[in-house]
């Protein structure tokens, strides 16, 4: 294909990722039409590209199929194998996330058309953590889908010195992470008020420091918004909540005083969706400080650092934002402003439009 051909059309990006019903050139369509994707990956839409993304199984036989041999298999196959036709006409593969690029990247190890003649690229959570801190055959397994990767984008620099060990820094790509600024909206504080409230369910949520620092704490009331069995005994002061839906989600960050979001310190940014998705509500809020949330954190201006496993200055930390509306008041100001700057997810997707663009014929 020649410059000028490719200059004629769109790239066109095979998209291997779950979704709902993602439909091609869906865009032209009415808004209320559209169907979003992960991460709003469907946004590639908007920035020219031409994203082909392969429909879900629907049949319950197809279902089940796919289950079983997905599972004795241990590789995502589905999607990959449904998509071979369509990677035949595509300028470049894009899994999202980790999981959708192990096929192709072993079809290009053995030279195995299509994959082999179409660059690959990938959305990665979290290979930098199990590089560091997975066994060594988890780490050889990595390495192996990373050497046939063309681009490997990460939400977080720090990640690259994780892929350096295994050859493969010159691959990555930081885009900083975004959130859907005309969904999380600052709105009139909704009733009842929370003067705390955390919510999360991965595994980098810190909720015990949280809790302890509940107990150092007992004028202060927290909600918390986990899994039933993730916190066991708490303090009179804390709530539990189950996960919920996202109309209620946003109805509790608009709710809350103050959002906490307490974190471990693993190689990828945990955390970051519910930090943003607080800040594009105008609230103010509180995170862990970690290297691979350095990029969001702005300690004093649109959030608030807390100190890494220490309960007593995460109820510090608490405790002067509880007792300072006017701060909460320009925190909270000032972070819908850096989302609508820096933190959409509008612009994550057009670096990756710009960097799948850069990338070299095969």
């Amino acid at each position: 294909m020649t410059a000028t051909l490719a200059a004629r059309r769109p790239l066109r990006v095979l998209g291997l990722f779950d979704h709902d019903g993602v439909r091609r050139a869906q865009h032209l369509g009415p808004p209320e039409d559209r169907v979003p994707g992960p991460y709003r990956i469907d946004l590639l839409m908007d920035e020219g590209l031409d994203l082909m993304p392969i429909a879900p199984a629907r049949g319950r036989l197809h279902r089940k199929l796919r289950d079983v041999v997905e599972h004795r298999t241990g590789v995502r196959a589905d999607l990959a194998v449904r998509g071979l036709v369509r990677a035949a006409r595509a300028d470049v593969v894009l899994g999202m996330l980790e999981d959708k690029a192990v096929l192709p990247a072993a079809l290009r190890r053995r030279r195995i058309p299509p994959y082999a003649r179409v660059p690959l690229a990938v959305v990665s959570c979290w290979w930098a953590e199990e590089i560091l801190h997975g066994s060594a055959d988890q780490r050889a397994r990595i390495a192996r889908t990373a050497a046939q990767m063309d681009r490997i984008f990460v939400f977080s620099p720090n990640q690259v010195e994780a892929f350096a060990s295994i050859g493969a820094a010159d691959k990555v790509v930081f885009v900083p992470f975004g959130v859907d600024e005309s969904w999380y909206t600052p709105a009139e504080p909704q009733q009842p008020r929370l003067q705390v409230a955390a919510m999360g369910i991965d595994r980098g949520r810190d909720f015990d420091t949280l809790v302890d620092a509940a107990r150092m704490t007992p004028e202060i009331r927290y909600d918390i918004f986990t899994q039933p069995d993730r916190i066991l005994d708490p303090p009179a002061n804390v709530r539990l909540h189950p996960p919920t839906s996202m109309p209620v989600h946003r109805d509790n960050l608009r709710a809350a005083d103050l959002v906490v979001v307490p974190t471990h310190d693993l190689a990828y940014p945990t955390g970051q969706s519910v930090l943003l998705e607080a800040m594009a509500c105008g609230r103010c809020t509180a995170v862990t400080r970690t290297a691979a949330m350095s990029e969001y954190i702005d300690d004093g201006r649109t959030n608030l650092a807390l100190p890494l496993h220490d309960a007593g200055g995460v109820a510090a930390v608490v405790r002067q934002a509880v007792a300072d509306p006017a701060l909460r008041r320009r925190v909270g100001a000032a972070a819908r402003a850096d989302v609508e700057q820096r933190f959409t997810f509008r612009r994550t997707w057009h670096e990756v439009a710009e960097a799948l663009r850069a990338l070299p014929e095969r």
